[in-house]
């Protein structure tokens, strides 16, 4: 008789702490991963790291469905996942489908990229220049409509990245290599976007350095975010390696992905009291 009293105490706990207003779990983040053009990155070798990317991420608590499809089904899922702060990535190797962004910029400002972005989503992009497209199709106009800062650019060939403190934490595989187009972190200033965490800079310190890549940047309004992982020319960088310990090791936890749901709690403490009987 104890034991059910017991029982019925813990649920009712259960049902009123789920009944209590709590701040929102954030639901899995869905990935899309382009591969069907590339740029500065051959398209065979991009797939072999989208692969060792799904690989790793796939299942992965947090982690909701992973596709990789082509440029037909991205703007539908773009559309589908344009929803407040959900998070949700979309991973490119240095093109930008014209699906979602109109080449030459001809929708600088509420292409369905854009929406994506300024709804609080993500954009993770590898090789080559973020938003450039192929051929140049939006050269530096690109990460400049996207960002809303005019005048922002990526140049500087065989910048020398040291790991920082932070990335020897959360990216493992990254060693010190040479980028060519790593984020100004000076243009930033006085805009509404900020070095959220760097995993490797010029310096291999996190404040006071100008250039980084691998890093997270963050808008501070609408929680969107850029990562930029190895934008480099011809090199055979772990590039989905350490996308996906980015993701893994600090995006999910960061974002909230990983608070445990109300249901699961539930689950969990009826499941202890059954193996407690």
């Amino acid at each position: 008789m104890r034991f059910f009293m017991i029982v019925a105490g813990v649920l009712c706990a259960a049902t009123l702490a789920l009944w209590t207003p709590t701040a929102d779990a954030v639901p899995k983040v869905d990935i899309f991963i382009y591969t069907e053009i590339t740029q500065w990155i051959g398209q065979g070798q991009a797939q072999e790291q989208a692969d060792i990317f799904i690989k790793e991420i796939e299942g992965q608590r947090g982690i909701g469905k992973v596709v990789n499809e082509n440029a037909k089904a991205i703007a539908k899922w773009t559309k589908d996942h344009t929803e407040e702060k959900g998070y949700h990535i979309i991973s490119l190797y240095g093109d930008f489908p014209p699906e979602i962004y109109p080449q030459g910029n001809k929708d600088e400002d509420g292409s369905l990229a854009e929406e994506f972005l300024d709804a609080g989503n993500t954009f993770s992009n590898s090789a080559d220049y973020f938003f450039w497209g192929l051929q140049g199709r939006n050269r530096e106009g690109g990460l400049q409509n996207m960002m809303d800062i005019p005048g922002i650019v990526q140049w500087d060939d065989d910048t020398a990245m040291k790991v920082t403190k932070e990335g020897k934490e959360f990216t493992p595989t990254l060693k010190d290599y040479a980028t060519d187009r790593p984020f100004h972190v000076d243009q930033l200033e006085k805009t509404d976007w900020e070095v959220e965490i760097a995993f490797a800079t010029e310096t291999g310190k996190s404040k006071g350095m100008n250039r980084c890549d691998p890093c997270i940047i963050r808008n501070t309004k609408t929680d969107a975010r850029l990562i930029q992982v190895y934008q480099t020319a011809g090199q055979a960088d772990p590039k989905g390696k350490v996308l996906s310990e980015i993701i893994l090791n600090y995006y999910l936890e960061t974002i909230g992905a990983l608070d445990v749901d109300p249901q699961e709690k539930l689950s969990t403490t009826w499941g202890d009291l059954k193996s407690r009987r």
